[in-house]
């Protein structure tokens, strides 16, 4: 039984009570300034309603609205004319993309033989929900995967990670020339795609099993929040872990002329040269358009520089997101020996690894455009420092209906503006530029914020003080905080003042107490020692539009979000009928995600002082270098691993240490600075643009081993995951594959970047003295 809610004029009361720094002395404000600011707070808090909340996402999923459809379009018009009834000065920021769409009908799934049966590539209909049947839904199909007309035996791979394919080695099992069966979960789909490709399989066939977000974990949809058996998860199999956007345009922005990479790298659609016309329709204005290839000396240069085979960077081989329901026979039909330990999933059914004497026939066709998508940039000019940028990011296009994956984050970010704007219209002055972009094309590989932030790279690196990302805002009440380790005091010292309606306590403290009982369950006893809890942000690591500014342009990023029992992740399923039903029925989780964003962009873009904090950052990183340690350790106790001596260890601790030292020192003084009334507006502004540069001295020139795009040194998605984060990343890579020559360079590449760190850091301190 749920339990009893407080009545909403009550809760309003409640939230207007909790702003206005009750619970810690805000970050970066000077005394003159606290008062006003937290009576801004105050009446802003009270803007965002679960009912308007409800509004924006029932008309946000009333049609499927993928990258570059009329659908996405009118929502883009629908965010951009609401932010200007509000004050922003908002407009479309349009590129052209390489994006892919399934042909009609062309979508082929079955076992053939003997034992012939067509599978469904389809998801069944729901009479309570008129949502689950749309003509305008796609069928199954992975943004940026190939056409294909393949069969063979099959082989099931479990989550298709590196380590999956070295027991099936040791299994004995050929992958070559067959289709590879995996399940979702464990790393990004599109390396669940390169690992098989780089096999030699024919094609990859990606289910959702029921014991990760189906069945095995309750009851499904539409009874509950967990996947049905005909629940398809699409979603894009671009090779995300070596770089984001438009994989036409790795060089540069996609805008209008961009110059691409020959259009024969991606398997699917017509050869085309440089000096041809390319024979496909255009979107943007329904003629044939020109290519505008790079010359093949400058793609031979490319590859050279990248260390990446173009045919190695995009897939080359088919794939197709499937349901349990289709999965299930296919395992039925597979021999060989049973699975290795953990590979088991949920259906009732013993899994075996094949291959087996059934084959199994797919197909699909893809249609390959230049399309356009539309970004929308919107902003509330800052009074005294308007050349400096908080950002807000949230994505706005979808598989099908996108209810929690992305409407609820538009929804929430939405409250979120109106409220900034109505703080402005009631007399508060942001001192800094407050930005909101709603990104198009996330889905396919976070292509619009990709595309936005290499086009306005130079002016980034000058303004941008750091960006809050939303993706999918409400999939349930528990709060997750990520980011990087500057932001958590700001973010914390918001989430102080927000209170959870259902259990009384604020925002803060029940995360934190979340957080500090799941230490205490994973720290080891030491009675010498006492560890003591120190609240940490999750590492960053991609599959969201924060990804360009943090990884490859160093600006500091956190995304903020509730989750929950969510199981139909990009299903047609995820629509405002799941959301009414089992995600935010009462939508209090969007009104309280908005009221959380709305204090962090205002005491952000408020503050005297940008409030970013260093001595956690230097805390997470020695933590970062311990775990590091205990990794060669464990290695050099498995005897059938080779040992990697990790032989810089000492200078790298050096280096940490100064950064600690020097970081702490920068906390006090801008603590320090910042107590103090009648301080120059000069020296604001020194101050300022010293913090906001501490982050790009992360940035590795050369960028990550392999992968250029990423080249911030302590945060990375995992070369392996594609989503999860690889912190240290080229330290643990290096580690991980028992290269000793990559540690050789990598090794001192971090402890460089960790001294300019400190060199950055103590030149904010003076300047704040």
């Amino acid at each position: 039984m749920r339990r009893p809610l407080a009545p909403l004029a009550a809760i309003l009361v409640l939230a207007s009570q909790t702003a206005g720094f009750g619970q810690d002395k805000p970050l970066g404000f000077a005394p003159k300034s606290r008062a006003d600011q937290a009576r801004a707070e105050a009446r802003a808090m009270l803007v965002p309603t679960p009912e308007r909340a409800r509004g924006w996402l029932r008309a946000l999923t009333e049609e499927p609205h993928v990258a570059g459809t009329p659908a996405d379009y009118k929502t883009a018009l629908m965010v951009r004319d609401n932010l200007r009834e509000w004050g922003w000065q908002a407009d479309l920021a349009e590129y052209e993309v390489l994006l892919n769409y399934p042909v009609a009908g062309s979508v082929k799934l079955e076992i053939i033989g003997a034992n012939y049966r067509a599978l469904k590539t389809t998801e069944d209909v729901h009479l309570g929900d008129k949502d689950s049947a749309s003509a305008d839904a796609f069928p199954a199909f992975h943004g940026y995967g190939v056409s294909g007309d393949v069969s063979g035996q099959v082989v099931y791979a479990n989550y298709g990670r590196p380590e999956d394919f070295k027991a099936l080695e040791k299994l004995g099992i050929e992958v070559k020339g067959k289709l590879v069966l995996t399940r979702y979960g464990g790393l990004f789909r599109g390396l669940k795609v390169r690992n098989a490709q780089q096999r030699g399989a024919k094609g990859v066939l990606i289910f959702s099993d029921p014991a990760d977000d189906g069945y095995a974990q309750g009851d499904v949809y539409p009874n509950g929040p967990f996947r049905p058996a005909s629940a398809i998860q699409r979603g894009s199999v671009q090779f995300l872990s070596l770089g984001p956007g438009d994989p036409s345009t790795p060089n540069g922005a996609s805008v209008k002329g961009a110059k691409r990479l020959p259009l024969d790298v991606f398997n699917g659609f017509p050869c085309a040269r440089t000096s041809e016309f390319l024979g496909l329709q255009s979107d943007i204005d329904k003629s044939p358009i020109r290519a505008h290839y790079l010359p093949d000396g400058a793609v031979a240069a490319w590859e050279k520089s990248t260390g990446i085979v173009r045919n190695d960077y995009f897939a080359a081989i088919p794939s197709l997101p499937i349901s349990y329901e289709s999965a299930k026979p296919i395992l039925e039909a597979l021999a060989g020996p049973n699975v290795p330990a953990g590979w088991q999933g949920g259906l009732p059914l013993a899994y075996h690894v094949g291959p087996g004497p059934a084959e199994v026939h797919m197909a699909i066709t893809m249609d390959y455009k230049i399309r356009p998508i539309w970004n929308v940039i919107a902003t509330l000019k800052g009074s005294a420092e308007p050349d400096r940028w908080v950002m807000v990011g949230n994505h706005r296009d979808a598989w099908t209906y996108g209810a929690v994956d992305p409407s609820s984050g538009t929804a929430a970010t939405l409250e979120t503006c109106r409220a900034l704007g109505e703080a402005v219209k009631t007399g508060w002055k942001p001192r800094r530029t407050l930005m909101y972009a709603s990104w198009d094309a996330e889905e396919y590989g976070l292509v619009g914020s990709t595309e936005w932030a290499e086009e306005h790279a130079a002016e980034l690196d000058q303004k941008a003080v750091l960006m809050l990302n939303v993706d999918s805002a409400v999939s349930g009440p528990e709060l997750s905080m990520e980011g990087v380790p500057s932001l958590r005091d700001l973010i914390l010292g918001a989430a102080g003042e927000v209170m959870d309606v259902r259990s009384g306590k604020t925002l803060k403290q029940v995360w934190l107490d979340k957080q500090r009982a799941a230490w205490a369950a994973s720290t080891p006893v030491d009675l010498i020692n006492f560890p003591k809890y120190e609240p940490k942000l999750g590492a960053l690591g991609s599959g969201s539009d924060y990804t360009a500014f943090l990884d490859h342009l160093g600006i500091p990023c956190a995304d903020v979000g509730f989750g929950g029992r969510y199981g139909v992740y990009h299903s047609i399923y995820d629509n405002f009928y799941w959301m009414e039903k089992f995600g935010d029925p009462e939508f209090l989780t969007h009104a309280t995600s908005a009221r959380l964003y709305t204090l962090i962009a205002m005491r952000a873009a408020g503050s005297e002082i940008a409030p970013l904090t260093f001595a956690p950052y230097a805390k997470a990183i020695a933590d970062e270098v311990e775990d590091l340690r205990r990794i060669v350790a464990r290695k050099a106790m498995a005897v059938d691993r080779p040992t990697l001596a990790f032989d810089g260890l000492p200078s790298l601790l050096e280096a940490v240490a100064a950064f600690k030292s020097r970081a702490e020192a920068l906390d006090a003084a801008t603590l320090k600075l910042a107590d103090r009334d009648g301080v120059h507006p000069a020296t604001y502004a020194r101050v300022n643009d010293l913090l906001t540069k501490v982050e790009r001295s992360f940035l590795l020139p050369a960028g990550l081993p392999g992968r250029p795009f990423f080249k911030h040194s302590v945060y990375a998605p995992g070369l392996t995951t594609g989503y999860a984060p690889w912190p240290l990343p080229g330290v643990r890579q290096a580690i991980l594959e028992d290269d000793p020559k990559l540690l050789a360079s990598q090794l001192p590449a971090l402890v460089e970047r960790l001294k300019a760190v400190a060199e950055a850091i103590k030149a904010a301190t003076d300047a704040a003295l």
